[in-house]
């Protein structure tokens, strides 16, 4: 009764408090009140519980109530991760449509289907055993500030939503993610939806299960972007579905033991730019040193507009590029294309009607059209070649110093 009592007093006081926010922990979940939004606190009978903004507190599950003079951003969600534990601050307004479940440094949240606003998932600090899991009904917003997380047993970091999703590295960050072995992920770095990659930070992510990061749809990395490193992966680097497309930053590939990025159709064969991919623009660097992979497959068309592009391309049967249907190589205008590879390397499983496989620099399994840019490569090993075409070739510019086959 005297800590019911306490609450009661406490809570008035902030009827009179002037620019304050209210905070509200329950264990490692902060709810953030600002003064302006406190209006009319409501106690249930026998004070049991309390109601502010919509939101309806147990007093028994209450540990503290504070106040400060933070600002409180609208439809945000913030994690700190602090070794073992996670803290947890929600604003207020959205609190009561999340679902928000913490155990350790491992962070659950499950959006209401109602939730039609947009929010701010905001992920910093460093656990050795932590991740976080979100599911929901509309678009969000990611932003990965000097997170440093590992997962031991699953995925880092899983979005599991289905709608766009900003991914923001903000400007002078680094986030390390990282899962654990034999799991039963997708990916270190999993998203169910449209991953939109922004911000001048910095990501590093190895896959120590399957891939380093994957999503369901379409992946873009917008002009602003700043630089993904993929440091090892057991399968693919990259493993996206319907389409890939790079307006610019830097992504430096290597340690995988599948593709560096692998690009296939959805189930739905009406979606947009089903298997296809396009470098706009940016630096593209793929290391490619295991046997029969490629440093970027796609299941259909490949368009490379600008930027500079780079692959080692070391194993049997190994390739730089290969293109399930047509290549197009240009040069938007403004933009600079430049493509270069070291090729070795010879034929994998020789004599192998289904797997045998020749290393290429690019093979394109049908039509391939240059105009412009330049392109040029060293290629070394038995039976290896610069470029494999299997449909027509039509040059209308630039330079080059291999000629498909």
């Amino acid at each position: 009764m005297k800590l019911k009592l306490f609450l009661i007093g406490v809570l008035c006081t902030v009827l009179t408090a002037s620019a304050q926010t209210m905070k509200v922990v329950q264990g490692q979940v902060t709810t953030l009140v600002p003064s302006a939004s406190v209006g009319d606190i409501w106690f249930a009978e026998g004070g049991e519980t309390f109601t502010v903004q919509n939101n309806s507190f147990s007093t028994a599950t209450v540990s503290e109530i504070l106040f400060d003079r933070s600002e409180v951003q609208p439809a945000t969600l913030s994690v700190n991760y602090q070794d073992g534990l996670a803290q947890v601050t929600v604003s207020a307004d959205i609190a009561p449509q999340l679902a928000i479940r913490v155990q350790g440094a491992h962070v659950s949240v499950l959006a209401a289907a109602d939730l039609q606003q947009e929010v701010n998932y905001v992920l910093s600090g460093s656990s050795a055993n932590g991740s976080f899991w979100m599911d929901g009904e509309y678009k969000a917003t990611l932003t990965l500030d000097n997170l440093t997380l590992t997962n031991p047993d699953s995925s880092a970091v899983c979005i599991e939503n289905g709608k766009r999703i900003a991914v923001v590295l903000p400007a002078g960050t680094t986030t390390t993610l990282a899962d654990g072995t034999g799991g039963a992920q997708k990916a270190c770095f999993f998203i169910n939806g449209h991953a939109e990659f922004q911000g001048a930070g910095t990501l590093n992510l190895s896959g120590m299960t399957k891939h380093a990061y994957a999503s369901d749809e379409y992946t873009l990395l917008t002009a602003d972007f700043g630089q993904l490193n993929i440091l090892q992966a057991v399968s693919d680097g990259m493993h996206v579905e319907q389409y890939f497309q790079m307006d610019g930053g830097t992504v430096n590939i290597a340690g995988t033991q599948g593709d560096c990025i692998d690009v296939s159709v959805t189930k739905d064969a009406t979606d947009e730019f089903n298997g296809q991919a396009f470098v706009n623009g940016g630096s593209l660097s793929l290391s490619v040193t295991a046997d029969d992979v490629k440093g970027l497959k796609t299941e259909s068309n490949l368009t490379v507009s600008g930027g500079s592009i780079y692959a080692l391309v070391s194993g049997l049967g190994t390739k730089g590029f290969s293109v399930g249907t047509d290549l197009l190589i240009n040069q938007a205008s403004g933009q600079t294309t430049s493509i270069s590879m070291d090729v070795t390397g010879t034929t994998y499983m020789p004599g192998d009607a289904v797997l045998e496989s020749k290393c290429r620099g690019i093979k394109v399994k049908g039509n391939y059209i240059f105009d412009g840019g330049n392109i040029s490569m060293n290629v070394t090993g038995k039976k290896a070649k610069g470029i494999s075409c299997d449909g027509t070739y039509t040059y209308k510019s630039g330079t080059t110093n291999v000629i498909p086959e």
